[in-house]
This record gives C-alpha cells, structure tokens and sequence, in this order.
C-alpha cells in the first residue's frame, strides 16, 4: 500500500522525460513554496488542496476531479484543505517542443492556469481510464512503455483541451449533455445505454427521458446515425472493404451492419458504394 506523506514527494524524471505518478497525503502535509525543472499536471483524485503561485498571487482551492496546470519554473504552494490524493504528470519541455500542435495546445492551457479545470463527471471518467493506463505502463516497464508514457502524456494534454469543464455542480441535463459531447468523437467504441447512463451519473430510465427531451430522438437512434454517416464516408472516400468500414464505425456483427445500412440508405453497403463512384 502506499504511504501517505507529509511533504512532497521528490519526483525523477526517467530518460524518456515523462512520469505519471501519486502522491497521497497525511493530515500532516506541509509544502513549503517550489519551482520545478518540469511541467506538472495535477489532478485532484480525492480531498480538496489551497493552491497558491507567489509571483502573481493567483491563488484558488480545487476539490476533487479539478486539475491544475504548472508550467516549469513556477513557484508554487501546496496546501491540504482536507487530506488528498493527487495524480502528477510530469514531464520536461522537449515534450511540448517536439510537436507544434501539442506546443499550442499546452500553451493555452498555461493561459489558463490562474484558474483550477473542474471537470464534468463524463470528463474524469475518460481521464482516470487514461491515467490508469499511463500508471501500468510505468509500474511494468514493459517493451515501448517509454514510447507509450510519451504518447499518453499528448494525449492527455490533447483531452484537457478538448472535453467540457463545468464551473459548479453539473445538472443532470448538463451530464447528459457532456455524455453526448463525448460519444460524438467516440461513438466507434463499445457504447450502449448502460455505458452511457453510467458515464452520465443517472439511471437508464432518466437518461433515456433527458436524451430524447434534449435530441429530439432517442439514444440508439443519435448512435447510429454517427456510425452510419461515418460509414458513408469512409465508403465515399474509396480504399476501404465494407468489413473494414464495419469495424471502424463501431460494429461487430456483419448482418447488422448489412441491415442498419440498407434501412438508411436503400442499398447494401457495396452496391451503395459502387454508385457513388459512377
């Protein structure tokens, strides 16, 4: 089990330059103000800390599911409001400066730091399955868990800048609504009712009641037209077999896929096809 500790933990950074690690806290934690070589990410698992910058006296609380942002060279304080647990990604600049589009992603993020991101439920969900991950890949230094802490450091960075923040307490139309955010980037993967009321903090019956108040359609129905309109462009496009198409819209079964995709458009998915390039 890990210990609980009263001070900071002292963070080395492997060669690869990138390290997801924990940090649970006594009742006793005391941080005195630091800079750090790297850049931090913090995420807030349980309890609520006192974050404090010195230079600009940007100081704010962040409970639980709120992330802070700690560029390099920062001096900053640490303080439990009440014991917590923090998840640290750190990383050094050669990350960042390796990629242009990461480089501008993590600078509006900076821009952004004088203020804690509370993510929505939907939102912390898909981040810890991620921060789970990037954690196994370190405990078991398997071949290419350097390349993958990379990579998942990226896309975590990509994930906080593109999923929904909430600034209090999210309504139940509200989560519903971060769940459809979500599945419209996603909708290729294993979702279903069950998945989506779960990921929305609400039973299937109430989600089912808001998704269709919201949408004007039900659920399954806002699913599949995703994969469908996916599967017209990828067949549009050429240079896939329907096989393929079937697999990266989201389906499984063939003769569903046959099914849903003649109900849509009229046709079988290759005859389809074979119009659309006439």
């Amino acid at each position: 089990m890990l210990q609980r500790v009263s001070s900071p933990i002292a963070v080395k950074l492997p060669e690869h330059g990138v390290v997801f690690i924990e940090s649970s806290h006594a009742g006793d934690f005391q941080m005195a103000p630091r800079h750090d070589p790297y850049h931090k990410v913090l995420y807030v698992l349980s309890g609520q800390v006192a974050y404090r910058e010195t230079v600009n006296a940007t100081a704010f609380d962040a409970r639980a599911g709120s992330i802070l942002i700690v560029p390099t060279a920062v001096e900053h304080q640490i303080t439990d409001i009440v014991p917590s647990t923090l998840l640290l990604l750190c990383f050094r600049e050669d990350l960042v400066e390796a990629d242009d589009d990461i480089a501008g992603l993590w600078q509006t993020l900076r821009n952004g730091a004088a203020v804690p991101l509370k993510l929505s439920r939907p939102s912390r969900q898909r981040l810890e399955s991620m921060w789970r991950r990037a954690m196994f890949e370190w405990e078991h230094r398997r071949i290419g868990s350097a390349t993958t802490s990379r990579a998942l450091a990226a896309q975590t960075i990509v994930l906080l800048s593109r999923l929904p923040v909430e600034s209090g307490g999210a309504s139940a139309p509200d989560r519903v609504d971060a769940v459809r955010n979500e599945i419209t980037e996603t909708f290729y993967d294993e979702w279903g009712l069950d998945r989506a009321a779960a990921r929305a903090g609400l039973s299937r019956r109430r989600f089912t009641d808001l998704f269709r108040e919201a949408n004007r359609q039900t659920f399954g129905a806002f699913l599949g037209e995703l994969r469908l309109a996916h599967a017209a462009r990828l067949l549009r496009a050429g240079g896939h077999s329907v096989t393929g198409v079937m697999f990266a819209c989201g389906y499984n079964d063939v003769s569903h896929f046959y099914r849903v995709f003649r109900k849509k458009f009229g046709e079988p998915p290759r005859a389809w096809s074979e119009q659309q390039t006439r």
